[in-house]
């Protein structure tokens, strides 16, 4: 039979040959049974509904509260500015720490210079002892280097040093042939003639330019002549060279200032200059190495190593004579042409500055004073 052939008397007579269904519960057991199952369709929706409630509401807490919890509380700031501050004056207690140690410092460092020129004069004390002092000036783009020599020998406080009146020297400075330089006597000066005078003038001239780039110092008069000295003979010139090769002792011109000076004796190497530095060099200079304590020299590689025999306790010594022990030393190895020194058997590794686990920075120049321009 096909669909198209139904009608409705058929349908009729199937749906009564169909048995009949009959439900024998209780019109109150359909209906608990009804209810059961609308509490359970609510329940798992329930389940479905809270979880994502939570995770909702946790993310608006977490917002409203994550300024609060970000910001530093009050006390919590205070306490990290009191760190900060504290960090600071460390900082500062330290660099003026650094300041008051180099301002301690007999000579003149690479350091303190910056782009200053360094000019260094030979003074002379009552003795008769030539004494090198050093300063620095900054000069203008049109000055040169020999411009600023003339102008400040006008300003060194010889009296207040306790020397002679012997600088500016009689005469004037004028840049020579390639590195030489050339110094013209006056007519008037008193130079020549007398031995201890001589000998003041030679040195007062060699402190002021050796070490400082030239080759040669010419002498000449004002008519073009060489002078005539009792003690040289015919002084044409002054031979500058690089390094010295001198030992320094201390020199007092009064019993109260100290200086630093060469003997001016050239010596071969380092450790005969800190050799001869364990005697003293003359009536006038006193050894600053104490007595009684050995020093040892080894001159290997770029920097010499110098060792004590005995353990060097800096701080149970005078500030000042411990000074002049180390910086003696340091002049003297510069004088040969070294830049830096390695000390050994220093009980302190850091005092007033110079830090003894490492090597040490030599002086350019000695007896550092400060002009009141």
């Amino acid at each position: 039979m096909k669909q198209s052939d139904w009608n409705d008397r058929d349908i009729e007579k199937l749906v009564k040959k169909l048995p009949k269904i009959k439900d024998e519960r209780k019109p109150e057991s359909i209906y608990a049974s009804i209810s059961q199952q609308g509490e359970k369709q609510r329940h798992l929706k329930g389940k479905k509904i809270i979880p994502g409630l939570v995770a909702v509401a946790a993310i608006l807490i977490f917002t409203l509260l994550s300024p609060a919890l970000l910001q530093q509380s009050p006390l919590e700031e205070s306490r990290s500015d009191q760190g900060a501050s504290m960090m600071d004056e460390s900082k500062d207690l330290q660099a003026d720490k650094a300041v008051a140690d180099r301002e301690k410092r007999l000579s003149l460092y690479e350091s303190m210079v910056e782009d200053a020129e360094v000019y260094t004069y030979g003074l002379i004390s009552p003795e008769g002892v030539p004494v090198p002092v050093s300063v620095t000036k900054h000069l203008s783009d049109e000055d040169e280097w020999l411009d600023g020599y003339t102008e400040l020998a006008k300003l060194i406080p010889e009296e207040d040093l306790s020397m002679e009146e012997f600088v500016p020297l009689e005469g004037t400075v004028s840049k020579g042939y390639r590195d030489d330089i050339n110094f013209t006597l006056n007519g008037d000066q008193a130079y020549t003639g007398n031995s201890a005078m001589e000998y003041a003038f030679y040195y007062s001239l060699f402190y002021s330019f050796q070490g400082r780039g030239f080759d040669q110092l010419h002498l000449k008069d004002k008519d073009g002549n060489y002078p005539q000295f009792s003690g040289y003979g015919v002084l044409k010139k002054i031979e500058l060279p690089k390094n010295a090769k001198q030992a320094f002792f201390v020199y007092s011109p009064n019993g109260l200032d100290h200086f630093l000076v060469p003997d001016n004796l050239e010596y071969e190497d380092l450790d005969s200059a800190v050799t001869a530095m364990n005697e003293a060099g003359s009536e006038f200079y006193e050894s600053a190495i104490p007595e009684g304590l050995n020093v040892r020299v080894v001159e290997k590689g770029t920097y010499p190593i110098i060792s004590f025999m005995n353990e060097v306790h800096l701080e149970n010594m005078d500030e000042t004579e411990a000074l002049e022990l180390i910086e003696s030393l340091l002049l003297t190895a510069r004088s040969f042409g070294y830049k830096q020194v390695m000390f050994e058997n220093i009980s302190e590794e850091e005092w007033d500055g110079f830090a003894f686990d490492a090597p040490i920075e030599t002086p350019i120049a000695p007896n550092r004073i400060t002009l009141q321009e």
